[in-house]
């Protein structure tokens, strides 16, 4: 492979403003890198509906050059705009069609018995070229690590691509198509280039995706300390990867200076984790908003995001933890206030309530249990008294929810603030609650400690980076009941979902 070369001022402007007219930040990183070179190579945004680029087949194909395997075009034009591999083409060296419908498949199946196993085989012109492939990978005579399918032209060109995608989809074959009728040498030469690009950066001393994470920063001293451990306790959970912090607000350095960091150290691709608990404004506005930057600042590097750390079992081991480091006299509490930062977005608030409620239900946490006739069966767990509250911009506050416990019956209450780290307001918190117990002398208030740098919160963070990567792809039920072991309800775990009774 030859190494990378320094991106020009101008294909940074190009790629600058192809990022602001294509939108492929919901694409995984190497697909994304090939399509946007697509795009960069015709001017055509308008490909990107109908382009083919499956992760998987960018990976088995980064992976064959990135190991020297030799690249197979259908003619010189296509051999000719590809750099940095190991390309043929045998037109020259085929006289006639002979027995075969053109020159081109001619050629490729002359090339084909020279190839038989493991090479990039890469049609950008001649349709006919595409179908001998496809009729040789079906006979068992040519294994290719990867076929790039882009022929261009009215007769043959569709077909052939249509039948490359069901012949992958059958066998399994990776492939790389433009469906339709348009494609060519450029788009040929771009997509290889693009991998070939792909494949220097995996044989260099970063193949993996480099961390972007983003905190949104305190003003509170100690909280600063706290929260620059955490993401020091997730750079040492992986030291092979390349790690950098960025804050919204109030520490340095600013996302942006982070993202130049990783710039610096030789990042193409990034994965940013956003150290939220809950996917509020931060997540929804500021780290996107924060990416826009980094993509037009960056063209040359690919950018994802990973999900916020949400309403997950990790996060629930450890504050369930934390409730039970609070002592009371007495034994347990008969009620938990857990209070979250608040915001204007009733879906974070939303799912403060859902964490509340998972908390509650089977834990055990407090003494105070339903009074339902099957409270503590198998089937239904005890329910203990967990409320949630805010320490600012949403209701209830933390007067209002403990007041709300004390009516409920509890005399001894326990105040968990749902923080990663603490800063003024887990401060502004405990003096609420010392505050509200001075007015109810007959009711015990303890407060309880923020989650901190907590190894459970560490292993989220990696999980979402290799979600995002597409190693630990699951869909969005962190919580579900059949998939998770959830406290009281482990028998529950892999079960069929119970069918209801045929109406009679």
């Amino acid at each position: 492979m030859t190494p990378p070369k320094p991106v020009h001022p101008i294909e940074a402007e190009s790629y600058r403003i192809l990022a602001g007219r294509v939108d492929l930040s919901r694409l995984p990183p190497g697909p994304a890198a090939v399509i946007a070179r697509v795009i960069h190579a015709t001017a055509d945004p308008g490909l990107l509906d109908a382009l083919v680029v499956p992760d998987d087949a960018v990976r088995a194909g980064v992976a064959a050059l990135a190991a020297g395997a030799p690249v197979l075009c259908d003619v010189e034009m296509v051999r000719a705009g590809i750099s940095g591999a190991d390309t043929h083409c045998h037109l020259a060296a085929t006289p006639s069609a002979g027995p075969y419908p053109t020159r081109s498949a001619a050629a490729l199946a002359a090339g084909a018995a020279r190839f038989a196993d493991g090479a990039v085989i890469v049609v950008g012109c001649a349709p006919s070229a595409l179908t001998e492939a496809c009729e040789l990978i079906e006979r068992g005579e040519l294994r290719p690590a990867l076929v790039v399918g882009v022929p261009v032209g009215y007769v043959g060109a569709a077909e052939a691509k249509e039948r490359l995608l069901a012949l992958a989809a059958r066998t399994g074959v990776a492939a790389i198509s433009l469906r339709g009728e348009r494609g060519g040498a450029a788009v040929a030469a771009a997509i290889t280039n693009a991998l070939v690009r792909l494949a220097d950066d995996r044989s260099g001393p970063r193949a993996d995706p480099a961390v972007l994470l983003i905190g949104h920063g305190t003003r509170s001293t100690a909280g600063e300390a706290e929260l620059r451990g955490l993401c020091d306790a997730v750079a040492a959970a992986r030291p092979e990867l390349t790690v950098e912090a960025g804050f919204l607000e109030f520490m340095t350095p600013g996302v942006d200076q982070a993202v130049a960091r990783l710039a610096e150290r030789g990042a193409r691709q990034v994965i940013a984790v956003p150290l939220v608990l809950l996917g509020a404004g931060h997540l929804k506005d500021d780290g996107p908003a924060a990416l826009g930057r980094a993509r037009r600042a960056h063209p040359d590097i690919a950018f994802s995001y990973a999900r916020d750390l949400g309403v997950h079992p990790l996060v629930l081991g450890a504050v369930e933890s934390r409730i039970k480091e609070v002592s009371l006299p007495g034994g347990p509490p008969d009620a938990v206030v857990l209070v979250g930062r608040g915001s204007t977005d009733p879906d974070a608030n939303g799912d403060l309530a859902k964490v509340a409620r998972l908390l509650a239900d089977g834990r055990g946490l407090t003494a105070a249990t339903g009074d339902e006739p099957d409270a503590g069966t198998a089937t239904t767990p005890a329910l203990g008294m967990v409320e949630s509250a805010f320490v600012s911009l949403a209701r209830p506050g933390l007067p209002d929810a403990l007041e709300r416990c004390r009516l409920l019956g509890a005399r001894r209450i326990a105040v968990v603030p749902y923080f990663l780290c603490t800063g003024r307001l887990v401060v502004r918190m405990a003096e609420q609650a010392a505050t509200w117990a001075g007015g109810h002398p007959d009711t015990t208030v303890t407060m309880g400690e923020h989650i901190g740098v907590d190894d459970r919160i560490v292993a989220l963070v990696w999980s979402r980076y290799d979600e995002a990567r597409g190693i630990d792809v699951s869909m969005n039920c962190d919580a579900c009941l059949y998939r998770v072991a959830l406290p009281g309800y482990e028998q529950r775990v892999s079960m069929p979902e119970p069918r209801p009774a045929p109406v009679k």
